[in-house]
């Protein structure tokens, strides 16, 4: 009789939960897609920027290597169309993005090339607005806060309901 309704209230539970943890994921999903072609195009100023870094010879340095391996992990991310691991993919773009305008800075040699620099400005004006990344970073904190629910947590990690990262984009903080 125990046994019965310990699995009754599991069933009764996964029942009741789930459909919420759905729509918490959907609703991240769908903030997602709003970002995605910003994104893209934000990331294609990125790739020309690491193109103009290597054209002007620092290929060779470490962020330029880092750069290029968040570039890729960005495109697997795209092909693959996960917004989870797109989301860690642009975060790692973002700081990767950050890097590279530092390392320019402090250069004397890299702040005089025209391409570079212009495509570091371009890079920087190709952000998504900040109503699309506050209202997905409003989306993944519900949908974290359902899924690290007392009731919702089992059934969260019995369904993979991944964790989804909040997205930082330039200087200012999540909102």
């Amino acid at each position: 009789m125990l046994l019965v309704l310990v699995v009754g209230g599991a069933v009764a539970l996964v029942l009741v939960e789930k459909p919420a943890l759905d729509d918490a994921r959907d609703a991240v999903d769908t903030r997602w897609r709003a970002l995605h072609d910003p994104l893209v195009a934000r990331y294609e100023q990125l790739d020309a920027a690491q193109a103009a870094l290597i054209a002007a010879g620092g290929g060779d340095r470490t962020v330029s290597k880092d750069l290029a391996r968040a570039l890729t992990a960005w495109k697997k991310a795209i092909a693959n169309g996960d917004a989870g691991s797109q989301a860690d993919a642009a975060n790692d773009l973002e700081a990767q993005g950050k890097r590279l305008a530092a390392n320019v800075l402090v250069s004397p040699r890299l702040r005089e090339v025209q391409a570079l620099t212009s495509a570091i400005a371009d890079f920087n004006a190709a952000a998504p607005s900040q109503p699309l990344i506050a209202a997905y970073n409003r989306a993944v904190r519900a949908y974290e806060d359902d899924r690290n629910d007392a009731l919702r947590k089992p059934v969260a990690r019995v369904f993979g309901f991944d964790a989804r990262p909040l997205l930082v984009i330039g200087s200012t903080p999540p909102a």
